[in-house]
């Protein structure tokens, strides 16, 4: 059964990441589910961005923790893909929340931490801000590379489902799985092995995939429950 399709990003091959034009196409493009990336300001306010520094993906410079969101909201997310997205502004987390229910989508919102950031208190924040949020729990999956994020999570909000991402799958990442008994381990594809979809599958997770942009590129494709993609037109029927 082929795997159901989920949004990198938005639409992050043809969109600016993680900007409401992203999540706008995604909706147009019939997506069901995205994913996005949350970090805090320096005035502890989530936001939505991948990187921990500006430069990439803005007109902006340093650390996004190092400036307020007021001082984010001035910063243009949108040149560096297409003019046409100029003055494209970050969302807060709050934003973004608001726009997936508005458009109908489920959303993974992936927590993003460094040796910056303590664990616990990005957690709290997330926390503080999902239960002023109205969407169905089910609609949202936490997700992060750092063990310590997901295990806060499973301690706090244990209505929400967790994810445990990993490049490749080791005993420490099983270890955290079991412990806070994850709905799903997401992993960089070119790294899944026949073993590892056998254990996942025999201790009850589902398998997300990152980040397939050719099919032909993943062998087990039909055997995974999701995959990420920048390119979600090359696996929807048009």
């Amino acid at each position: 059964m082929p795997p159901m399709i989920v949004g990198h990003r938005g639409v992050a091959g043809t969109h600016p990441e993680n900007t409401q034009a992203s999540i706008e196409q995604a909706a147009k493009l019939g997506l069901k589910w995205i994913e996005v990336d949350i970090q805090p300001t320096l005035d502890d306010q989530l936001v939505v961005c991948h990187d921990h520094t500006l430069e990439r993906c803005s007109d902006g410079t340093g650390r996004v923790d190092e400036h307020t969101l007021a001082e984010l909201k001035q910063f243009d997310f949108g040149s560096w893909k297409s003019s046409e997205f100029e003055d494209e502004k970050i969302l807060t987390l709050a934003e973004l929340l608001a726009l997936v229910k508005e458009l109908d989508l489920s959303v993974n919102l992936e927590v993003k931490v460094d040796t910056r950031h303590q664990p616990a208190h990005v957690v709290e924040l997330l926390h503080d801000e999902l239960i002023r949020c109205s969407m169905d729990t089910d609609r949202i999956l936490i997700s992060s590379f750092s063990h310590r994020v997901v295990e806060e999570v499973k301690k706090h909000m244990p209505q929400y489902r967790v994810g445990m991402i990993t490049e490749q799958l080791a005993q420490e990442d099983k270890t955290t799985i079991e412990c806070v008994d994850a709905f799903s381990c997401h992993l960089n594809y070119a790294n899944l092995t026949q073993a590892d979809i056998e254990y996942l599958k025999q201790t009850g997770r589902e398998i997300w995939c990152y980040t397939v942009n050719q099919s032909a590129d993943f062998e087990y494709i039909n055997h995974v429950d999701a995959i990420f993609t920048d390119y979600p037109t090359r696996f929807i029927a048009q």
